[in-house]
């Protein structure tokens, strides 16, 4: 058992330098290609009806771990000082607006589709309107610095505010606008 997680983890960094290495000659984002390949080996690990392990516990916490090492390798080729504050309040700006009219956009789309509960609406919609750094990043690494810069900032800032904003609308059962944003704010 030791000795295939072992293989298999090791084949999987294997993949993931040939698709890093191959992104750029096919313009395809590396964590796309790991995401088919993940989606993939689940379907044959369904078909061939293997077995295996519950890592339903762990996943959030590599997950969130790969996320963030995703966004401080694509943080270390950005310089913060006080010149690029515009840069920052810009992509801030564009993050905050795309995730609020997306997030409504597809609500609207959501409830027209299927009658669901407004807050089922949203919450499916939130994930869709983040503009996610795990692709966005290595997607940016042929552009200028100062449109990389940007695309660091914004996609960032989609993250942070993205996460807040679900969660905001997942642990209020009633929101209400007072009692609602002092109760998140103090968690």
């Amino acid at each position: 058992m030791t000795a295939t997680i072992i293989i298999t983890i090791c084949l999987l960094l294997l993949f993931a330098y040939v698709f890093d290495v191959s992104s750029s000659k096919t313009r395809i984002p590396s964590v796309i290609l790991l995401m088919l390949l993940g989606w993939g080996v689940r379907q044959a690990v369904y078909f061939m009806e293997i077995s295996l392990p519950n890592m339903e516990s762990v996943l959030p916490a590599l997950g969130t771990i790969g996320l963030i090492m995703i966004v401080l390798e694509g943080a270390l080729d950005i310089e913060i000082n006080k010149s690029k504050r515009r840069i920052i309040t810009k992509s801030m700006a564009i993050s905050f607006l795309s995730i609020i009219l997306i997030s409504i956009a597809l609500t609207v789309a959501f409830q027209y589709s299927d009658p669901v509960g407004l807050t089922d609406a949203i919450v499916n919609a939130i994930p869709f309107a983040i503009i996610s750094s795990a692709i966005a990043i290595p997607s940016a690494r042929n552009l200028k610095t100062d449109q990389k810069e940007f695309i660091i900032y914004e996609s960032s800032f989609s993250d942070i505010f993205g996460v807040i904003i679900f969660n905001f609308i997942v642990l209020n059962d009633h929101i209400g606008l007072i009692q609602s944003i002092n109760t998140f704010s103090f968690q």
